[in-house]
């Protein structure tokens, strides 16, 4: 290895080590920390992102890590929701431009679902921009009703456990009782698509004003995944909406099942993490 390849190795691992420090980062921010040069950061950012090491989320254009580190800030995703995001974004944003409503893709990331990016920015349409990363409620927002419903009523029953009096991740947020929700997750299995809680407003602190509807995006088999579609709550109603654009969301799902199923092969390396 020569002495160039040597000094680009070696700032390479420096951008890593920062990422892994100090979470999502900009350029700008990484130039702070590293003292690289930008031009130099974006060459090698370019080679991270090759090599799937690094990626850069649509939502935020914040660089992030997407392998595990010693010095992590707990923000890197296993392998294969890399391979998630690689594979269901592109989906994603093109349905976004079908239908103009942008798209968020969830994970089933234990007791919780997590957002892992969004088309958002990629909208005609202007609405809160969602956090990439933030826990989001599995049992109170469109894409855990999605995911619940596509799972058997034993394993809802333990989401309910595992969460129980938990006022942040659990039904007791909403005032609900395992029964009362169970009608919620039957209708949802009935309409063929996931909506959020009457009473759930989102995770920000204000009331978001947004509605969506949900499918699950079925990975190696397991529905631990969803895609949704966002809108102005006031601007129609679920059932209006899902007249208009369920055809395609369900598409778009179906779609980023098959490629995931095409490029990453459940024998071909560590499976997706199970519920």
């Amino acid at each position: 290895m020569t002495e160039l390849s040597n000094r680009s190795l070696d700032r390479g691992i420096v951008v890593l080590e920062s990422l892994a420090r100090n979470g999502a980062s900009s350029l700008a921010a990484l130039h702070k920390d590293t003292g690289i040069a930008k031009s130099t950061i974006r060459r090698l950012l370019a080679t991270l992102i090759s090599h799937r090491l690094v990626r850069r989320s649509v939502s935020d254009k914040l660089y992030r890590v997407t392998i595990a580190l010693p010095a992590g800030a707990g923000e890197s995703a296993p392998q294969e929701m890399s391979g998630l995001i690689d594979v269901a974004m592109p989906r994603a944003a093109e349905l976004t431009r079908q239908v103009e409503w942008p798209s968020d893709i969830h994970v089933l990331d234990g007791p919780c679902m997590r957002i892992i990016d969004s088309t958002r920015p990629l909208s005609p349409f202007h609405m809160y921009r969602g956090i990439i990363n933030r826990r989001i409620n599995l049992f109170g927002s469109a894409t855990g009703v999605a995911v619940l419903a596509a799972h058997s009523d034993r394993q809802i029953r333990e989401f309910d456990a595992i969460t129980r009096g938990n006022m942040s991740l659990g039904l007791a947020r909403f005032g609900v009782n395992f029964e009362r929700y169970m009608s919620e997750i039957e209708a949802a299995r009935a309409r063929g698509y996931g909506t959020r809680l009457g009473v759930y407003r989102g995770e920000t602190v204000l009331d978001d004003g947004l509605a969506a509807i949900a499918v699950p995006i079925f990975v190696h088999g397991e529905p631990n995944a969803a895609i949704s579609l966002l809108w102005p709550r006031a601007f129609q109603d679920a059932k209006g909406f899902a007249q208009a654009h369920l055809g395609p969301l369900k598409e778009t799902a179906a779609l980023i099942a098959e490629d995931m199923g095409r490029l990453f092969p459940p024998d071909g390396g560590p499976g997706w993490p199970r519920a």
